[in-house]
C-alpha cells in the first residue's frame, strides 16, 4: 500500500480515535505525513505497518512506555525483557484467579451439601476468605488506579455498572472560548486556563472545566472546534474573547477516562448507553478536567466524561 492514507479513514479501519492516533505520534511511536496543500494527517504504508504492530502490541497488553522502549532500541534483549515482564504479571493474575475458583466452587459445595440458610451462608462466605486470603478492602486500602491497567481492561470499549455513575448536573453559569483548528483542544485550554489565572479563578477550589467538540471533526475536514467552559460567579463580566452563558444542567451517564484513550472511553460510555435503561439526552456532552493545568501536555491526564441520558 503506497498511496497516502487520511487519518479519519486510518481511525475507522482500526476501530481507533483520532486522538488515540495523535497521542502516538506525540510519544513518538508513529509518524504521519503531512502536504503543503493540506492540513489533513496522512500515514503511508510504512506508518501503517507500523500501527498495526502497535495495536497487536496493545492487544499483548504491553505498556506504552515499553513499546516505546522496544521500537526506540535495535537491542532484542528490550523486547524480551519487557515481555518477560508481562508474563510473569500473567502468570500472578492466572495464579490469583485459580485461587479464587477453588474458593467460589469449594464455598458452593458446602452450600450444596449442608443446606445453609442466607446468613449462615454469608458467615462461611467470610470465615473461606479469611482462610484463603481472600480479603475485601475499604476504601482507604484500595490502590490508586493504573493507566495501563485501566487501558487493557478497556480495550473493547465495553464498560461496566461499575465504571458508570448517574449525576445531575445543577444549573450554572459558565465563561466560554471555542477554537477552530487542525488541533482546537489544545488552543481553547490554553485561551481559558490563561484568561482564568488572570480572573483568579484558578485559586478557587468550586471552579470547575468543562470542554467539548463545537462542531465534531469530520473524515473530509482536518480542521474542527473546540469550545472550553469555566464556571464563574453571576457577577462576571465578559471579555472581547470571552464569553458568558447559563448553561440549565441535565442528567447524565459518567464515567472516567485518561487523555490518551479518550476516544474509545467514549464510544464505550456511548454503548453503555444504548444499551442500557436510558435514552440519550439531548443536553450537551462535556468532558470534565480533574487537572486542567496538565490538559493536552501529560499522558496521564485524567477526565470525567458526561454523555448526556434521560430516562426512559
Amino acid at each position: 500500500m503506497s498511496e497516502l492514507q487520511k487519518i479519519g479513514l486510518i481511525a475507522a479501519r482500526y476501530d481507533i480515535s483520532s486522538r488515540t492516533l495523535r497521542y502516538y505520534e506525540e510519544v513518538g511511536i508513529l509518524k504521519s505525513t503531512r502536504r503543503e496543500d493540506s492540513s489533513y494527517r496522512y500515514y503511508d504504508s510504512e506508518a501503517i505497518n507500523r500501527l498495526e504492530q502497535i495495536l497487536l502490541l496493545r492487544k499483548m497488553q504491553l505498556p506504552i512506555k515499553d513499546i516505546c522502549d522496544i521500537f526506540s532500541s535495535t537491542d532484542m534483549q528490550i523486547a524480551i525483557d519487557a515481555f518477560m515482564r508481562k508474563l510473569r504479571s500473567l502468570e500472578r493474575e492466572i495464579e490469583e484467579l485459580e485461587g479464587l475458583k477453588e474458593i467460589i466452587d469449594s464455598f458452593l459445595g458446602l452450600l450444596r451439601e449442608k443446606g445453609y440458610n442466607r446468613a449462615d451462608g454469608f458467615r462461611l462466605l467470610q470465615e473461606q476468605s479469611e482462610t484463603n486470603s481472600l480479603k475485601v478492602e475499604s476504601k482507604k486500602e484500595k490502590k490508586p488506579l493504573n493507566k495501563e491497567a485501566f487501558m487493557m481492561e478497556n480495550i473493547t470499549g465495553k464498560l461496566t455498572e461499575q465504571e458508570v455513575r448517574i449525576i445531575e448536573l445543577k444549573p450554572m453559569k459558565v465563561a466560554y472560548y471555542c477554537a477552530l483548528s487542525a488541533s482546537p483542544e489544545k488552543d481553547a485550554w490554553d485561551v481559558m486556563l490563561k484568561w482564568a489565572e488572570e480572573k483568579g479563578l484558578r485559586d478557587l477550589s468550586t471552579t470547575r472545566y468543562f470542554g467539548f467538540n463545537n462542531p465534531c471533526p469530520t473524515p473530509d475536514n482536518p480542521v474542527y472546534g473546540y469550545e472550553v467552559w469555566i464556571t464563574v460567579s453571576d457577577n462576571e463580566l465578559e471579555s472581547d474573547d470571552i464569553k458568558i452563558k447559563e448553561f440549565s444542567g441535565g442528567l447524565y451517564a459518567v464515567t472516567n477516562t485518561f487523555l490518551y484513550n479518550i476516544g474509545e472511553r467514549w464510544m464505550g460510555l456511548a454503548k453503555w448507553v444504548e444499551e442500557g435503561n436510558f435514552d440519550f439526552g439531548k443536553h450537551q456532552g462535556l468532558e470534565e478536567s480533574i487537572a486542567p493545568s496538565r490538559m493536552w501536555h501529560n499522558e496521564n491526564t485524567q477526565l470525567d466524561l458526561y454523555c448526556p441520558i434521560n430516562e426512559k
